[in-house]
């Protein structure tokens, strides 16, 4: 496979100019990724760098209790491990900032984090892309703190979805309920009971490891407005 056109189909190294990409592509690797594979692990190092293509990770925070509860959700328009270029320092120092894992399996582009540092240092044209990046995860952290405090666990669970169909293109998400609960942190049942109520209105069909959207258009009648203002930062609409 053809490691340089393979990896223009993640919007992060697809805005790097060509001149600029062709110095990393000596460093990518392109890799299969299975689901609930933990990609980083809050506070250890940060050996690598993941761009997907078409895989969909989550950054979980988790508590000392052993919840967790999404961040932001990664997919072809970012990248993981960004501490490592925000500290500008060996990652032997500073650790990830959250637990990555896998909620759709899929391919992604990995490279390692020293040669993802230098890069980063050397090319404006590579840092300002990883910039503007950054600059849609902020936001999509600032509406996760905003929705998480505000709206209902239906609206929340709705924008999951839907913000899930959107980086990943497809309408069935392999995600089980105990899965979901923990990205969304709150109890199992608490997330059994808003999917029950979900599958009744004929909004989703559940199935072994699975949930597909069946509506989408009503399932956008119940998400609160977190969700517009994030799909209008990362998709333009």
């Amino acid at each position: 496979m053809d490691v340089a056109r393979y990896a223009r189909n993640n919007l992060v190294l697809q805005y790097i100019p060509l001149e600029n990409f062709s110095k990393l592509i000596p460093h990518m690797h392109i890799q299969e990724v299975d689901a609930k594979e933990v990609l980083h692990q809050a506070g250890e190092p940060i050996r690598f760098i993941y761009f997907p293509i078409t895989a969909l990770v989550s950054m979980l925070m988790p508590t000392s209790d052993g919840s967790t509860v999404e961040l932001a959700m990664v997919g072809r328009e970012g990248f993981t491990g960004m501490s490592a270029f925000l500290n500008n320092v060996t990652t032997r120092e500073h650790g990830a900032l959250a637990k990555v894992m896998t909620v759709i399996p899929g391919s992604v582009v990995r490279m390692k984090s020293d040669a993802f540092i230098t890069a980063a240092d050397s090319s404006l044209p590579v840092a300002r892309s990883l910039r503007r990046y950054l600059s849609l995860l902020f936001t999509e952290l600032a509406l996760s703190v905003t929705c998480n405090r505000l709206h209902s666990l239906e609206q929340r669970c709705a924008r999951w979805l839907l913000t899930a169909m959107d980086k990943s293109g497809t309408t069935e998400i392999p995600v089980t309920q105990e899965m979901l609960a923990g990205i969304l942190g709150v109890y199992r049942q608490s997330i059994v009971q808003v999917l029950n109520d979900f599958e009744t209105a004929e909004l989703i069909q559940r199935g072994r490891g699975a949930i597909r959207v069946e509506t989408r258009e009503r399932l956008v009648a119940i998400v609160c407005e977190c969700y517009f203002a994030g799909r209008k930062r990362t998709l333009g609409r």
